[in-house]
């Protein structure tokens, strides 16, 4: 069962702002040598997914427009929406370690969205390492 992670920002978290993150990402951490990313778009846009080595490291399903932002209140009661908050993200990562730079390429993503990510299993603001 992966890790499930919520992106809460103030516009639509676009593919092209996870493709970025992750192009930033993985040179910086897996070198200019590595095998890039692959990106696969499934179910006709509902998935974005970011595979390395042949394993998914991110899936990110469709933006879901909030009716009302005393929903994320409900649904994460620790969470604090940054002001402006209209849209919430739900993604994906292996628990494994390969999971780890997925976490950082949503957590990027979702900044460049003026948003913040919240992880289950994690503490806030924490990226793993």
């Amino acid at each position: 069962m992966p890790r499930s992670s919520v992106a809460l920002t103030s516009e639509p978290l676009s593919g092209d702002a996870v493709v970025s993150a992750a192009g930033r990402l993985w040179t910086a951490t897996a070198g200019a040598d590595a095998e890039p990313l692959e990106v696969r778009v499934l179910d006709e846009g509902a998935v974005l997914q970011l595979v390395a080595g042949g394993e998914v490291v991110l899936s990110v399903l469709r933006p879901r427009m909030l009716p009302r932002l005393d929903e994320v209140e409900r649904l994460l009661p620790d969470a604090e929406a940054p002001e402006g908050t209209q849209w919430w993200t739900d993604a994906y990562t292996p628990w494994q370690a390969e999971g780890t730079i997925g976490v950082a390429i949503l957590d990027a993503a979702a900044e460049a969205s003026r948003g913040i990510v919240v992880h289950q299993g994690l503490t806030p603001n924490r990226i793993p390492r």
